[in-house]
């Protein structure tokens, strides 16, 4: 797994310049899973439920960090929320097209067949957002889709145990402070459908 240094964020940070407008910045537009552990902001963050039922916020890509959109930003570019989703996706779209499918490893981690994608385009779980794009890198066969960081994105048969896809989703989520969390997603070669990876609570 690769990932910046402080360093290289707060340089990032500091070459970022909110006063761009709509045409300038709309490549740059991402969409932001939910991290495990929320970005504090100062303005309450745009977000909008897409399929596969994940609540996204969006961000302007500096590189090795993302700054996060509020609703100033928005109203500032005088565009819509459903005009911010589509770039972003319309955007993850272009960045997979260019990536090369033999970015994907595959490697066995205890009884599982483990592929996972990084992009080092900061995307691969956002891939989630565009299954279009999945066959590409993880065949059609019917797989398990786990996202346990920005860009991780980790196949596991359709029949792993969920207890076993839950523990290497933690196992990945451990290493990465900014981890997402999002559960799992069933992958049937077409259509995504989300699996919660976590035992449902006991009622007495």
């Amino acid at each position: 797994m690769t990932s910046a240094g402080p360093g290289e964020l707060l340089a990032a940070l500091e070459r970022f310049d909110p006063d761009r407008d709509w045409p300038a910045i709309r490549d740059e537009i991402r969409p932001m899973l939910p991290r495990l552990r929320p970005i504090p902001a100062a303005d309450q963050p745009v977000r909008m439920m897409l399929p596969p039922g994940i609540l996204v916020a969006f961000g302007i890509d500096l590189g090795p960090a993302i700054a996060q959109v509020g609703q100033a930003l928005l109203e500032r570019w005088d565009i819509s929320v459903d005009e911010l989703a589509a770039a972003s996706l319309g955007n993850v779209r272009r960045l997979a097209a260019a990536c090369d499918p033999r970015l994907v490893v595959r490697n066995p981690v205890g009884s599982m067949d483990v592929s996972a994608l990084q992009t080092r385009r900061g995307i691969a779980a956002s891939l989630l957002l565009v299954p279009d794009q999945l066959a590409r890198f993880f065949g059609s066969e019917p797989g398990l889709l786990l996202a346990p960081m920005r860009d991780l994105l980790v196949r596991v048969p359709l029949g792993t145990p969920i207890a076993d896809a839950a523990w290497l989703a933690e196992e990945f989520e451990s290493i990465d402070p900014n981890c997402l969390h999002l559960g799992g997603f069933a992958w049937d070669g077409g259509v995504l459908v989300p699996v919660p990876l976590e035992a449902p609570a006991a009622h007495g």
